[in-house]
């Protein structure tokens, strides 16, 4: 029984380690002082605003911000018109821009939006800075609901897509117990998920590629949920941010939910596992070599224990009992080879033939090993979605991209041989890349 395990806690902390991204406080002051200044109303001020609204503008103009700041709780009780508001608004954004006092822009953003004299083509780029300031106030719920309208008011930049998706994300923080989300965490990053799929495609469709940061939060919030979008989001991660950790991550989510799964299949997966560079542990390798030892592998055996040894993943110590065993086995082996493939082409059924293929596998003989695996789907009386998948295996190692392809694909069903060919596929696509 394998020992490793994935928990959602780990790989939701892990997601927002990635941090979120979006326009920085500068950039957001600038286009806001920008928005303000372009746009606005022709305004009718009451009697009563008038003086004190003259008093702040002058403030304004003379750049005495503090004073002007000062002015501001004088004036809100006596701006009782939109127009009184909305001017106000614009005096308060000034001020915040020069202080850099975001709550105070905030503030003016809020006041000239509830105004309701905000012109139409500034409603949603407003309502996006007070849900970013919102976003980075941790109020989750306000930036939503300010994020939300601002989407359906026209603003089409992705990143308004992305922070929405995150204020579920990050909210869902809160619901935690023990080491995983509780249901109401796992629904609220299913809330959130649709958003960064659709920023994901709003990216594309403007030509640019969308941050791999997107994926990975996609990705790992998935698993942590356990949405049914995972094998989605698995493929998207690794075709756009196919890094070893994100391979380790998918690959090991298919041990976890396969439980049953036979060594055969365990094996083709390690072998994956092996080839997107995503072992990365000794006990990855001790897995790997031992499942390939019970096979009666010694060759691959020895192999993989080399590359880990080579990559520094493990040291010359480790595993040196497994490695003696399977060194000493190898001669015999190999000389055992010829008989082996004499009896497939003997044999009434493709088993032996299906066996053979595996030897000529493990020693890197691809070209014969795939000879062999036709061999054993000609003849038949063969698992054919274990020898297709071993049959793309040699195919994609050899440099066949288009070969190992076509056996993938015709590996067929819904259970873990198909997830483990489906995976086998996305990486053979990203090398053809």
């Amino acid at each position: 029984m394998r020992l490793w395990s994935t928990t959602a806690l780990s790989i939701a902390l892990a997601a927002f380690s990635l941090g979120v991204v979006m326009p920085s406080a500068a950039t957001a002051a600038k286009k806001e002082e920008k928005a303000a200044a372009n746009a606005g109303p022709k305004l009718t001020l009451s009697k009563e605003f008038m003086p004190g609204a003259q008093a702040i503008q002058k403030l304004v103009q003379a750049q005495d911000w503090a004073g002007a700041k000062a002015k501001i709780p004088e004036l809100e009780p006596l701006a009782t018109k939109a127009d009184d508001k909305y001017f106000l608004g614009q005096m308060i954004l000034n001020i915040g821009l020069q202080l850099k006092e975001q709550p105070l822009q905030r503030k003016a953003l809020e006041m000239m939006l509830a105004s309701g004299l905000t012109p139409a083509a500034d409603v949603g780029k407003f309502n996006f800075f007070v849900g970013q300031f919102a976003f980075v106030g941790k109020e989750y719920p306000s930036a939503r609901a300010s994020l939300d309208t601002a989407i359906k008011a026209g603003y089409d930049d992705p990143q308004a897509l992305v922070l929405l998706a995150n204020t579920y994300f990050l909210e869902a923080q809160g619901q935690i117990s023990g080491n995983a989300f509780t249901p109401a965490g796992q629904t609220l990053i299913r809330q959130g998920l649709p958003f960064l799929k659709q920023a994901i495609t709003a990216q594309q469709a403007k030509g640019a590629a969308a941050d791999a940061s997107w994926y990975n939060t996609g990705f790992r919030m998935a698993i942590a949920s356990k949405d049914p979008s995972l094998p989605e989001w698995t493929k998207w991660a690794l075709t756009n941010a196919g890094t070893g950790e994100n391979w380790r991550l998918a690959l090991r989510e298919i041990q976890n939910n396969n439980e049953t799964m036979t060594r055969d299949e365990n094996l083709d997966l390690l072998r994956l596992m092996a080839s997107s560079k995503s072992l990365q542990n000794a006990y990855s390798y001790s897995e790997y070599a031992e499942t390939a030892w019970k096979a009666g592998l010694p060759g691959e055996v020895k192999s993989i224990i080399d590359t880990g040894r080579q990559s520094g993943e493990i040291n010359a110590t480790q595993l040196t009992d497994l490695y003696q065993l399977a060194n000493g086995s190898i001669a015999k082996d190999k000389a055992s080879l010829p008989a082996s493939e004499k009896a497939a082409a003997a044999a009434p059924t493709g088993k032996p033939a299906g066996s053979a293929g595996n030897a000529f596998l493990s020693y890197g003989d691809y070209a014969k090993a795939a000879e062999l695996y036709r061999e054993a789907l000609q003849k038949g009386g063969v698992d054919a979605n274990e020898i297709n998948t071993r049959l793309g295996i040699a195919l994609a190692r050899s440099g066949d991209k288009a070969g190992a392809l076509d056996a993938f694909g015709k590996v067929t069903g819904t259970g873990v041989r198909k997830q483990i060919a489906d995976l086998w596929i996305v990486w053979v696509n990203k090398q053809t890349a």
